[in-house]
C-alpha cells in the first residue's frame, strides 16, 4: 500500500494541526474531498501546489496522489512573488493552491476558497499537452529560485523511497516528527511520506528552532524525531536540545548538505549518551529524495562519510570520472523544462548520475570529495547558481559571476564600483532568501574566461582558495 492510500476506518492520529488530532479517516475523507473541487478537466491535470504547514495543503496533496488524475508541483508558500508568476507564465498550470493572501494572477479565477487556501483555476487551458500516465509529482530542483527546470517524480518512485525511509529508520505507528523544513523541499516533504507510510503522524507548526513555542509545541505533543539540515543542527546546539524535555525523543536525522565533523561528533555523543540514535544521510531531490545513510552504530568511525546505499538502492564510483552514480527505483523519470516535458516517459531507467565525486572505502561506505554541478546548497536549500547569475545580470545590467560550497554563495564582481556589495546582497536575500552571511561578494578586475569564451570557474575557485 502507498503511503497516500492511507489505512481506513482507523482513528489513529496521522497529523496534528493547531493542537487538534486529525485522524488516518478524516485525513483520507478530506484529501477525496479536496479532488472533488477541482473541475474534470477532461484529462490528466497539472497545478501548483504551495503547501503549507497545514492539514488543507497536505489534504490536497494526498488528494492529487490518491486520484492519480492531477499532478502537483510542490512549491514553497512564501517564494517571491516575482519568481512565482514566472513559473505561471512559463507553465501555465490548470490550477494553483495558495495561501488565502495570495494575489489573483491573470487568467485565474478563483474555485473553492476559505480562511486557509483558495482553489485558483484557469480559465483557458483546453488545449494543454497531456501528461505521462506515470508521473505524479514535480518538485523544483532549487526551491528558492523558482527555476524552471523541474525533478519528474513516478508515483513508484516517491512511494518506493517513503517506503525505504522508514524501514530504515525502523519508522512505526507511535512514532511522531514535527515540521522543521518547508514540506515543498524534498527533505521536508520526505518526511511526512515516509511517516505516513509507517502509520504514524506529523506534528505541524510554523514555529522556529529558536523560539521557544517550537519546543514547548514538541514536548506537549510527544514527539519521538527531530530532522534538519546543518544549519538546524547549529540551532539545536546552541538551544541546548538535550535541555528541552523531550521525554519521547528517540532520533535525529540530518541531510540537506555536508554537517560539519565536529558537529557529527557531539550529535552523535548527545545521542549515545540520551539513548537516541542519529542518522546522518544524503539525498537529492532527483532520488525521491533519499540516497544513503549511515547507521548509528557506525557513525563515530565513519564520520565524514554519506554512508550506504538505502534498501533497494545501489552506489558505486563511476571509475573514468570519480562521479558518485545511484541505481533505485526511487530515481526520477527526468527533468522537465518545459509544459511539454510532462508527457514524457523515463529518461534515466532507474540509475542517476549525482554529479558528486566520490570514493568507498572497503566497506562500501561513500566519502564525497568534491561536485560537479553548478549548485550548492545553503542551510540545506539547493541554489542554481547558473540562476543566481542570470537574475543578477538582468538586475544589474552585467555578468557576474557565481562560485562557492555548502558553507558560502561567492558572488564575483567586475563592477564595484558601480554596484555595492549591499546592493548584490540585497538582491539575493530579496528573491532567493539567502541571507547576507551566506554571501561573499568579490571584487574582480575581469571575469576570467575559456576559449571558448565560457566562464572560467576552476580560476575563480583557485582565487577564492
Amino acid at each position: 500500500m502507498a503511503f497516500w492510500d492511507l489505512p481506513t476506518q482507523t482513528s489513529r492520529p496521522a497529523l496534528v494541526c493547531n493542537r487538534s488530532l486529525i485522524s488516518y479517516d478524516a485525513l483520507g475523507g478530506m484529501a477525496d474531498d479536496f479532488v472533488l473541487q477541482l473541475p474534470d478537466f477532461g484529462r490528466k491535470s497539472f497545478g501548483f501546489l504551495l503547501i503549507g504547514h497545514h492539514s488543507t495543503f497536505i489534504a490536497a496533496y494526498l488528494g492529487c496522489l490518491r486520484s492519480r488524475k492531477h499532478v502537483p508541483l510542490l512549491l514553497q508558500p512564501d517564494l517571491h512573488p516575482a519568481l512565482l508568476l514566472q513559473l505561471i507564465e512559463h507553465y501555465q498550470p490548470d490550477w494553483i493552491v495558495a495561501p488565502a493572501g495570495i494575489t489573483l494572477p491573470a487568467d485565474y479565477e478563483t474555485g473553492r476558497a476559505d480562511d486557509v487556501s483558495r482553489i485558483l483555476v484557469r480559465r483557458r487551458n483546453a488545449d494543454a499537452p497531456a501528461l505521462h500516465e506515470d508521473l505524479g509529482l514535480l518538485l523544483s530542483t532549487s526551491g528558492s529560485t523558482g527555476t524552471r527546470k523541474l525533478v519528474r517524480l513516478s508515483y513508484c518512485a516517491i512511494a518506493s523511497n517513503a517506503d525505504a525511509i522508514a524501514q530504515y529508520l525502523k519508522l512505526n505507528a507511535d512514532d511522531r516528527a514535527i515540521t522543521t523544513l518547508p514540506l515543498g523541499y524534498s527533505f521536508g516533504m520526505s518526511i511526512l511520506n515516509s511517516h505516513l507510510a509507517a502509520g504514524a503522524s506529523l506534528v505541524l507548526t510554523n514555529e522556529s528552532l529558536m523560539s521557544r513555542d517550537f519546543w514547548n509545541i514538541a514536548s506537549e505533543t510527544g514527539v519521538t524525531s527531530l530532522s534538519g539540515v546543518p544549519s538546524s543542527f547549529e540551532m539545536m546546539r546552541r538551544a541546548g536540545l538535550e535541555k528541552r524535555g523531550l521525554n519521547h525523543l528517540r532520533s535525529l536525522t540530518q541531510a540537506g548538505g555536508r554537517l560539519r565533523k565536529e558537529l557529527i561528533a557531539f550529535f552523535d555523543e548527545l545521542a549515545r549518551a540520551q539513548g537516541w540514535e542519529f542518522f546522518v544521510m544524503y539525498g537529492q531531490t532527483e532520488a525521491s529524495p533519499r540516497i544513503s545513510y549511515v547507521p548509528p552504530k557506525r557513525l563515530a568511525e565513519k564520520i565524514g562519510s554519506i554512508g550506504v546505499a538505502i534498501p533497494g538502492g545501489n552506489l558505486h564510483i563511476d571509475p573514468a570520472s570519480s562521479e558518485l552514480v545511484f541505481e533505485g527505483p526511487n530515481v526520477m523519470m527526468g527533468y522537465a523544462e518545459t509544459r511539454t516535458d510532462l508527457a514524457r516517459g523515463d529518461d534515466l531507467n532507474g540509475v542517476l548520475r549525482t554529479g558528486d565525486l566520490g570514493r568507498q572505502d572497503d566497506e562500501g561506505y561513500v566519502y564525497l570529495e568534491g561536485r560537479l554541478s553548478r549548485f550548492v546548497k545553503l542551510s540545506g536549500v539547493r541554489i542554481n547558481l547558473d540562476a543566481v547569475e542570470e537574475t543578477l545580470a538582468g538586475k544589474f545590467g552585467n555578468q557576474f559571476a557565481a562560485t562557492g560550497s555548502d558553507d558560502a554563495l561567492v558572488i564575483w564582481n567586475p563592477e564595484p564600483s558601480q554596484h555595492a556589495d549591499s546592493s548584490i546582497t540585497a538582491v539575493l536575500r530579496e528573491l532567493f532568501n539567502i541571507f547576507p552571511s551566506m554571501v561573499s561578494v568579490r571584487s574582480v578586475d575581469e571575469l576570467p574566461l575559456l576559449p571558448n569564451g565560457k566562464l572560467d570557474y576552476r580560476s575563480l575557485n583557485e582565487i577564492a582558495r
